[in-house]
């Protein structure tokens, strides 16, 4: 390290307010209020394992709530699986609009052909 980089590195360490602390420190309260708020809304978790987790979130400042908010979504994912996307997310919006005309069209079909089997139904009916 050249004597210039030394400087700007020990000036950085040694500032009185550094930008980066700053930054560490929002990214902590950021990260300690997400994970509590999951936890404070949590229903299912019994009382020794929500005290676990809380310890755990608060001793280790920006680890602790990171792996809890890591393994909450892991669980919650597991237990309920992935939203089922749309058809807007999952198409062009031409293929949407192709796919919903489509759909109009063979319910349009469908029931034109209920009622010309209602009205079939009904002149067998008055010939016996």
């Amino acid at each position: 390290m050249n004597p210039s980089d030394y400087a700007i590195a020990t000036r950085l360490l040694t500032e009185s307010n550094p930008v980066w602390a700053w930054g560490l420190s929002v990214t902590a309260v950021g990260l300690l209020v997400a994970a509590l708020m999951v936890l404070v809304q949590d229903e299912g978790k019994t009382g020794r394992r929500a005290a676990v987790w809380g310890v755990v979130i608060f001793l280790l400042p920006i680890i602790g709530p990171a792996v809890y908010l890591v393994w909450e979504t892991v669980r919650y994912r597991r237990e309920h699986g992935r939203p089922e996307k749309g058809m807007v997310e999952k198409y062009a919006p031409e293929e949407v609009a192709q796919r919903r005309e489509d759909a109009r069209r063979a319910e349009a079909r469908a029931a034109e052909a209920r009622t010309a089997g209602e009205r079939g139904e009904d002149r067998d009916a008055t010939a016996d």
